[in-house]
């Protein structure tokens, strides 16, 4: 799923005040340091997720002929096969 910018900043910001407001760990950086690195592990989960779609799209391109043959449902392969990519890659869907 693709996230906008404005987003992924206020997920960062809400994770970033929980962790402060609970004292859910020991901080030793500023709040803004936390926002911007949940930003950025939420920026690189959804760019690992963007690789595993576009690998799935390239492996069901190239079976298109069989599938369609076959009569398989392209939205179901596509969701069976990212699973086992993922779970492959040990990438949490």
């Amino acid at each position: 799923m693709r996230l906008s910018r404005h987003r992924v900043e206020r997920l960062a910001q809400l994770v970033a005040t929980n962790l402060v407001n609970e004292r859910a760990a020991e901080i030793r950086v500023s709040p803004d340091e936390i926002e911007s690195i949940v930003a950025r592990a939420i920026n690189h989960n959804l760019e690992e997720e963007a690789a595993i779609d576009a690998e799935v799209r390239d492996l069901l391109l190239k079976h298109s002929a069989v599938m369609i043959r076959e009569g398989v449902d392209q939205r179901t392969a596509f969701v069976k096969v990212k699973a086992e990519l993922a779970k492959r890659r040990g990438f949490v869907l």
